[in-house]
Order: structure tokens, then C-alpha cells, then sequence
């Protein structure tokens, strides 16, 4: 009997499957003393209909791989957005939430399982790994930048890398975390640049108020959808989907982490952070119950500086270049530094190479790189990446 037989892929459709595709990762980062569980609830309501609105016009298909004693080996999921494909010229799918063990066969024997369920579904291109869903959270092949991963962030061993690229995935789009010294920012250049821009342009700045959640809601789309509207994989954001998120960031939310900037009343740009989850998940291992609570709340209350967490930054277009990054970053630096040690951004686009270069005015190295491979299934498309050239340099922050 050969080795593939002795393997064999099962589908996720109850509780007992669903325990063997979490337990998947335990096994693969038993030894690392770096991995810090993504939360299983998290996971588990992106494959939720109820929950994903990826699911109104998608479908997804989990999988776990076990061994010979029926041992769970490997897990991937393959899914595809059929709304979203009416859009593109061609028919997309994406698999994503890989994890297996250093074995290229069981790899394999995953890859081919997905890619088997989204050609019957009529695929044309296999993007991954990606999320199912909002691109802000477990998006990229992690290459680049070992360190405890973000919240929400993809972690992943450096034999994935070799897995994808065997598998013919090709690079297609980097994604970039951002890290600096709260102490480091040019604090005196901010002060001096907003006070100029505030003057020139008749801009003005406040911290959110946690009281009138949906006059910043609308600030906050009404921003974004003039600001990203002509990225690729751009779609608009509604008040009511904005509106649910700040409502359960709301327990956690720190409100002079977060401003926006107006001309008058209209909004010109904003700046959301906020704690970073997984500094206080660490040790839960993927889930918050009676057990694990004590040790999340002595974590998030211990004395000393936390760090802080970019959930989203943006500018809209006629305001780029006048000076919106100071006038964001003088309100928030006294807060921030005297109460955190480092900030991230996270899922920075390598192709925004507008928010790229004026990141780099605040001293900020890349810390770590993501990439989503794409696989291309149809001989007569032609394979063309996102141009996400170096911008600030190979640089890592200790």
C-alpha cells in the first residue's frame, strides 16, 4: 500500500470535525515557542452562513487530512465568491486556513483536494492563501519576519513557502506589517507640519466619541469609499457592516487611539488603532471560557506599556499631501507613547505606495511580509502580479 492511501481527506460538517480542524495547527506549533492560536471562534464564523455575508452568493468546503490511525495530519478550505466573480473577467477561487505537516505528499494531497472541489465549480484562477471574505484578516503566506503573530494575522513554518511554489502558486500580492517606537515618532515634525496644514487648509482633528459610534461610522465610509474606490478588489463599505465592528471594537477600543480629520464637517481622514488582541491571548490557546479568562485580564492589566495595533488609516483623495499624516499623528502621539511601547500596521498593500511612502516619514520598518500566491488553471490567461516593488527597503525592526 502506498503512502497517499494510507492518508485520507474528510469533510468539516459537525462539532467532532470541526475539533479535529482546529486541533490541526496544535500539532504543527507544538515546539514553537512564537505561535499564538488564532481564536477558534474567530475561524469558525467565517465557515458560519449565519455569520459570513461571503456566503449570500458563495460556498466553501473545509477539509481535514488524517493518517493511517486517522490522526488529523493537514486541513485547508477552498471556497469561492460567485458575486464577486460576476464582476471579474475571469472565474476566481481561493483556498486558505492551510496547515500541514513537513510532508510534501500530504501537502499535495491537500492542494489537489481543494483544487479538485473548485474546478468542478468551474475556476479559472486559485488565489491563496486568502480569507473568505474581508481582506483584513488572515491574508498571506507568511515570508518574511518571524515574530508572535498580529491578531488575525497569518503565521506559518517556512516549509509552506516551498509547498506553494511546488504546487505551481505563483507570487501574486505582498502584504506588509508595519512596526515602530511609539518614542520614535517625529513628534516635533508633527507638531510643526499639522499646526501649518491645520492653518493652510483649514483642517481640524478629534478623538471618536464612543457615545456617537454612528456619526463616525458614516465619517469613516464616507472617507473610505472616495479613498480606496479605485484599488483592485475595492468594495464599498456599508454603514451598517462598519456600524457592527466599531460595536464589538467598542469593549476594547482605547478612544484617544482613534481620530478623524475634517474640513469644516466633512471628513478628510482617519486614524484607527487599538490594543493588540493577541498580547492578552497569548497562553488561551484559541479560546476565551472560565479558564482562560483569568489569564487574558492579568495579561491586558498588567503594568507596563502595551502595544498598539493600525486597524485603518485613511485619506481622502483631495487631501493627500496636505499634511493629514502629521495633524493624525500629533493628537495621537501623547496618548500613545506614554502608555504604549510599539505600534503595527497591519495589511498594508504593496501596491499603496502613497500610504507606503508616507509611512516612511514615520520611521517605520517593515517587520514582516505576507504574500498571496495565485495559481492559474486556463493556459490562455496570462499570469500578471500586483507591482508590489520595494518601497521602504529591506529593513527589519528588531
Amino acid at each position: 500500500m502506498t503512502k497517499t492511501l494510507l492518508m485520507h481527506i474528510i469533510d468539516v460538517k459537525d462539532k467532532r470535525t470541526w475539533r479535529l480542524f482546529h486541533k490541526v495547527p496544535h500539532l504543527i506549533y507544538k515546539n514553537d515557542p512564537l505561535w499564538i492560536t488564532p481564536l477558534e471562534s474567530d475561524i469558525r464564523k467565517i465557515f458560519d452562513p449565519s455569520k459570513n455575508k461571503a456566503f449570500r452568493e458563495g460556498e466553501a468546503r473545509c477539509m481535514v487530512l488524517l493518517n493511517k490511525k486517522n490522526k488529523p495530519i493537514g486541513r485547508i478550505a477552498a471556497f469561492i465568491d460567485h458575486g464577486r466573480n460576476k464582476k471579474s473577467d475571469h472565474i476566481k477561487g481561493a483556498i486558505g486556513f492551510f496547515e500541514c505537516i513537513h510532508d510534501k505528499q500530504a501537502a499535495d494531497i491537500l492542494f489537489e483536494a481543494a483544487e479538485s472541489y473548485l474546478v468542478d465549480k468551474g475556476v479559472q484562477i486559485i488565489d491563496g492563501p486568502v480569507n473568505f471574505g474581508e481582506r483584513d484578516k488572515f491574508w498571506g503566506l507568511l515570508v518574511k519576519g518571524r515574530y508572535e503573530p498580529i491578531y488575525t494575522e497569518t503565521y506559518n513554518p517556512e516549509y509552506y513557502i516551498d509547498f506553494f511554489e511546488a504546487a505551481d502558486f505563483k507570487p501574486y500580492e505582498k502584504v506588509l506589517t508595519l512596526k515602530g517606537k511609539t518614542l520614535d515618532l517625529p513628534y516635533k515634525k508633527f507638531k510643526e507640519s499639522a499646526e501649518k496644514s491645520k492653518e493652510k487648509y483649514g483642517l481640524r482633528v478629534e478623538f471618536i466619541n464612543t457615545k456617537n459610534l454612528r456619526k463616525y461610522v458614516d465619517d469613516f465610509c464616507e472617507v473610505y469609499n472616495v479613498a480606496f474606490k479605485d484599488f483592485p478588489y475595492y468594495k464599498p463599505l456599508t454603514t451598517k457592516m462598519v456600524y457592527n465592528l466599531f460595536k464589538k471594537l467598542k469593549m476594547v477600543i482605547d478612544p484617544k487611539l482613534a481620530c478623524y480629520v475634517y474640513k469644516g464637517d466633512q471628513p478628510v481622514g482617519f486614524c484607527l488603532l487599538m490594543p493588540e488582541i493577541n498580547q492578552f491571548l497569548k497562553g488561551a490557546g484559541g479560546k476565551v471560557n472560565i479558564f482562560t479568562l483569568s489569564g487574558i485580564l492579568f495579561r491586558k492589566f498588567k503594568p507596563g506599556k502595551k502595544i498598539v495595533k493600525g486597524i485603518a488609516v485613511g485619506i481622502h483623495p483631495d487631501f493627500q499631501g496636505k499634511g493629514v499624516i502629521p495633524i493624525l499623528g500629533d493628537k495621537l502621539y501623547k496618548h500613545a507613547s506614554s502608555h504604549y511601547s510599539y505600534f503595527y500596521l497591519t495589511t498594508i498593500r504593496g501596491l499603496n505606495k502613497k500610504m507606503l511612502n508616507a509611512m516612511s516619514h514615520l520611521d517605520l520598518k517593515i517587520d514582516r511580509e505576507h504574500i498571496a500566491y495565485r495559481k492559474i488553471l486556463d493556459s490562455s490567461i496570462a499570469f500578471e502580479d500586483l507591482n508590489f516593488e520595494k518601497v521602504l527597503g529591506e529593513k527589519t525592526e528588531d
